[in-house]
């Protein structure tokens, strides 16, 4: 599917490139990201609209409401003075959960287990996991 993002450049090096994806505000969401280098902007941009995309699937929405294809937002998002077309499947989105065994050593699972339970932004292991290897697959 087709994204618009708005690019907001650093105004020194001390600050980010600001990121926005508009079309997920007709679902009440507001889609945001930064990244730090301009060659991250591709990477965290995807991963920005893959979340989203997950957490308004998971809310019940239909994710194909967001294809609008090409949109020229810069009227009404002057702060982004760059805007890039991003193609990003969804199609996996879609695809119901399904159980695996894994097979992991005592220590290392202990590590996972000790950091998600730090980081609250993942809810279990399971999540950690698939989060950790779409990172790593994305980028």
């Amino acid at each position: 599917m087709l994204f618009m993002v708005g690019i907001e450049e650093p105004n020194d090096d001390q600050h980010a490139y600001g990121m926005i994806v508009p079309v997920f505000e007709k679902l009440g969401y507001g889609c945001f990201s930064a990244a730090d280098e301009e060659q991250a902007i591709f990477f965290k941009a995807k991963e920005a609209i893959l979340l989203m995309a997950e957490e308004a699937l998971n809310d019940g929405h239909l994710i194909d409401s967001l294809n609008e294809g090409y949109q020229d937002y810069s009227g009404s998002y002057s702060d982004f003075t760059k805007w890039i077309a991003l193609e990003v499947p969804l199609e996996a989105l879609k695809a119901k959960q399904k159980r695996i065994n894994i097979t992991l050593g005592e220590a290392q699972l202990a590590r996972i287990d000790g950091f998600v339970g730090i980081h609250h932004e993942y809810k279990d292991r399971s999540d950690f996991i698939a989060k950790a290897a779409d990172r790593l697959m994305l980028g």
